[in-house]
This record gives structure tokens, C-alpha cells and sequence, in this order.
């Protein structure tokens, strides 16, 4: 574990958020070359990228914060209020940042007749290959970090925040494998030939969505870090069912339509 990559009198650089400017990186490069393959209008992104990122921040915090409630309001005073801000204190759930930026982009796309499900088709996988790179930062700074197991690739972390003492699921590493393999089997659904002649766009993006947020769900069976807990159950549990199920009937829902309407023709 390696929470700071350097560290000087002057500044510090801190594994998670090199992983992040790497994961904006390599996510917007995916999103030019697979948004001009598919014959996507890329002026429309560029002049809405600044307000998504604002849109993917500001959610992420919100999340976060609801994840950590008592962390932030333990005690009413300006100095927990202004703890808000504070987004580098790694408080930030990516759940609410892509639902944020999701719900934007739905609104710009229909203001400027753009098809936001073309667009989904390609977003999905980008943003899957981000969260991989992500979670290897999660790894180096051991946050996100899962509970005790004797399996033989279980990780000790020594990090008082941590509340184990014996080895742990790397539950990052489980993360970064699958979103790296979504996105790869994404990538290369989109281009299987059967599926192109359908020509039913969205489907590559509700198939992500419901995948991801299926092996989030599972994901939780082995994690470990304190989080926000309603009637006992972890959130993201119940977020993770939520979204997989909106997402599921969403994939029924559209896929049939679609169907329905080319029948009709």
C-alpha cells in the first residue's frame, strides 16, 4: 500500500488522485476514439465536458456524504460545514457522481436533439475503463478495502483506518478485474455483427450498467469499510439493486419497443 507516491516540503502526491488525473485521461482519450467511430458529434461533448465534470464532482460528493453521514455532522459548527468542500478528503461515492452526470447529459442531449442512448453506448464502457484505473487507486491508497478472509491472495494493510489486523479481500483488485473485463466484452459486443444489424442503440449501455451494478452488489458480500447502513443493510447494497433493476427493466423495455416498432414497418 503506498498512499503517497512522493512526498516533499513542498507537495505530496497522493496515489489516489494520480490514478484519478490517469483514469480522466484515459477514459476521455476512450470516449474520442469510440464516440468518432460511431459517428458521434464530438463538438456537442466538448462544449458540455466542463459542466459534467462540475455535474460528476458535485454528485459525488452528495453521495459521499450521505454514505458518511456521521463523519460529516458528528457535530453542527462551521468547521464540519465547511468539511463539505473538502473534496480531496477522498469523501466522494462515484454512484452519485454518474447519476448526476447521466441525468445532465440526458437534458443537454434532448435540448440539442442529440440520441443520448447512442451516446450511452459509448459512455458505459468508457466510464468502466476509468473506474478500473480508479480502483487501482483505491488499492495503493486502501480505501474501499474488503473484510477477513484466509483465501491465499488476502492483503494486509497497515493503516489505522483500517480495522483489521489480519488479511483481507483486496476487493479493488476484484473491481478493477471486473470493470476491465466489462469494458472489453462492451467493446467488443458492440462490434459483433449480429447485434449491429439490430441497430437497437442503448442496449451496449443498459447491458454495462445492469452487469456493473449486479457484480457491485456481489462485491459487498466482502467488503469491509464502514459506510452508512439502512434497517442494517450496507447502501450500496440497495443502491446496487436499485440500479440493476431500473437498468434491467429499462434494457426490457427498449429492446422490445424497438422490436415492436420495426414489426410494425
Amino acid at each position: 500500500m503506498f498512499p503517497l507516491i512522493i512526498q516533499t516540503d513542498y507537495f505530496a502526491v497522493h496515489s489516489l488522485w494520480l490514478f484519478v488525473g490517469l483514469a480522466f485521461i484515459a477514459g476521455t482519450y476512450a470516449i474520442i476514439r469510440l464516440g468518432i467511430k460511431n459517428g458521434l458529434k464530438m463538438q456537442f461533448f466538448n462544449e458540455h465536458s466542463f459542466k459534467l465534470i462540475v455535474w460528476l464532482i458535485i454528485g459525488s460528493r452528495l453521495a459521499g456524504i450521505l454514505e458518511n453521514f456521521q463523519d460529516y455532522f458528528s457535530e453542527f459548527s462551521p468547521t464540519s460545514f465547511l468539511r463539505i468542500f473538502y473534496i480531496w478528503d477522498r469523501g466522494l461515492a462515484l454512484w452519485g457522481g454518474v447519476l448526476a452526470f447521466l441525468i445532465y447529459f440526458y437534458s443537454v442531449c434532448k435540448k440539442d436533439e442529440q440520441d443520448f442512448w447512442k451516446w450511452l453506448d459509448v459512455l458505459v464502457p468508457c466510464g468502466l475503463i476509468a473506474m478500473a484505473i480508479i480502483d487501482l487507486g483505491a488499492f495503493f491508497d486502501g480505501i474501499n478495502y474488503g473484510n477477513e478472509t484466509s483465501l491465499p491472495w488476502g492483503v494486509n494493510f497497515a493503516r489505522p483506518e483500517i480495522k483489521y489486523v489480519v488479511p483481507i479481500h483486496p476487493t479493488q483488485i476484484y473491481a478493477f478485474l471486473y470493470s476491465a473485463i466489462l469494458a472489453v466484452g462492451l467493446i467488443f459486443l458492440a462490434n459483433y455483427k449480429k447485434l449491429k444489424e439490430k441497430e437497437i442503440t442503448g442496449l451496449i449501455g443498459l447491458i454495462g450498467i445492469a452487469a456493473f451494478s449486479f457484480v457491485r452488489f456481489l462485491e459487498e458480500f466482502v467488503r469491509g469499510d464502514d459506510i452508512l447502513e439502512i434497517f442494517g443493510i450496507r447502501s450500496p447494497f440497495i443502491v446496487s439493486a436499485i440500479i440493476f433493476i431500473l437498468s434491467g427493466v429499462l434494457l426490457y423495455l427498449r429492446y422490445n419497443d424497438l422490436k415492436f416498432l420495426k414489426k410494425k414497418l
